[in-house]
């Protein structure tokens, strides 16, 4: 059984003892990490203050991107060699905002990615809904291009370590109820692009997250569906109390199995 994994993704908020207050609060009210894995991706300077105040939670504290190389000079970019001695396990790459804003592409996310998985950090892939149609046999396939754009070349062994995070434009900040049934095909749909490049038995092992409007009244609904393994929260896992209700409504799930 796959493991559920919420994320909270802070984007631009909180400071340094911001971040850390909130490690402190939250750390001992987390589900068991063997069955529920809750981690929260901020600012790279306040990482390493939040490795230190995770303890031994289970916390997971996550890097909001990277670059793909590991020292030189380039200015103004995060190293995945400084994340890994900050105590750093995992590392957000090719977010929506990142494309939009700063122009990231296929090609330098899949660089980070296999930069990443060389450096022993696991990746969390976000891809949106761009997909191409293809006629097998007589069959329509959709086939997620940009996710596999980036996965070009990563080998068996490496895609079992990488998490996937399914983020539609039109719900990415928009403020509105995420639909269920539109997350849980789209991920039914990266889970069968995946099987078709890989193996079916290796779909079978990848976590896929959805990230877009998610919030506490809609999130068991959104992880009850079987291709939807977590979430990826944005403004609403900024408030301590809301992010652990939504926690505490993705555990039911767990309760019904």
């Amino acid at each position: 059984m796959r493991k559920p994994f919420i994320v909270a993704n802070w984007k631009m908020h909180k400071n340094v003892q911001e971040s850390v207050d909130f490690v402190n609060q939250i750390k001992s009210k987390l589900p068991d990490p063997n069955k529920m894995e809750v981690g929260i991706a901020a600012q790279a300077f306040a990482l390493p203050s939040m490795v230190k105040a995770t303890g031994n939670s289970g916390l997971r504290i996550i890097a909001q991107n990277a670059a793909a190389e590991y020292s030189g000079p380039y200015t103004g970019e995060v190293s995945l060699r400084g994340l890994a001695d900050a105590g750093v396990s995992y590392v957000m790459l090719g977010h929506i905002e990142c494309r939009r804003l700063f122009g990231e592409t296929n090609t330098s996310v899949h660089k980070k990615v296999q930069a990443a998985l060389q450096r022993g950090i696991t990746p969390i892939i976000c891809t949106d809904e761009t997909m191409v149609q293809q006629v097998v046999n007589d069959e329509i396939h959709y086939v997620f291009h940009q996710l596999m754009t980036v996965l070009h070349g990563v080998s068996l062994d490496q895609i079992k370590q990488v998490v996937i995070s399914y983020e539609p434009s039109w719900a990415v900040g928009a403020g509105q109820h995420a639909n269920p049934t539109l997350a849980e095909e789209g991920c039914r749909l990266i889970r069968q692009t995946i099987a078709e490049y890989y193996s079916y038995e290796i779909a079978d092992k990848i976590r896929i997250l959805y990230g877009g409007s998610v919030n506490p009244n809609n999130i068991k609904d959104i992880i009850d569906k079987p291709d939807i393994d977590g979430a990826l929260i944005g403004r609403a896992s900024l408030d301590l109390d809301n992010f652990l209700k939504m926690i505490s409504n993705a555990q039911l799930t767990l309760k019904e199995e």
